[in-house]
């Protein structure tokens, strides 16, 4: 039998390539998918911000993102897996602590 498997929280950012036209579509799709977040945006890029408990939720949300009209490339620039969902509101020098 095998152990259950450990939690993971998965962080990763994704830079958007879109057409000027595209950013209502982008903006209702992000305020839909779960654990996706607009951090920064101007008229041909996006930046955003994913949260989730596995690659699973990451990988849908970049496949929904490429689906849209008017987005050219969607590009996983940073991804961090935790063996564990943080708890709460970690102190930055707890979190660097836990690296070292």
């Amino acid at each position: 039998m095998k152990p259950d498997p450990v939690p993971e929280w998965h962080l990763a950012s994704l830079v958007v390539r879109h057409h000027p036209e595209a950013i209502p579509a982008l903006a209702a799709a992000v305020a839909t998918a779960e654990g996706l977040e607009l951090a920064l945006q101007d008229d041909t890029r996006s930046v955003l911000v994913q949260e989730s408990d596995g690659t699973a939720g990451l990988m849908a949300n970049i496949d929904l993102l490429q689906a849209l009209p008017g987005v050219v490339t969607v590009n996983l620039v940073y991804h961090h897996v935790e063996r564990s969902p943080p708890p709460g509101d970690v102190p930055a020098s707890a979190s660097q602590e836990s690296h070292r």
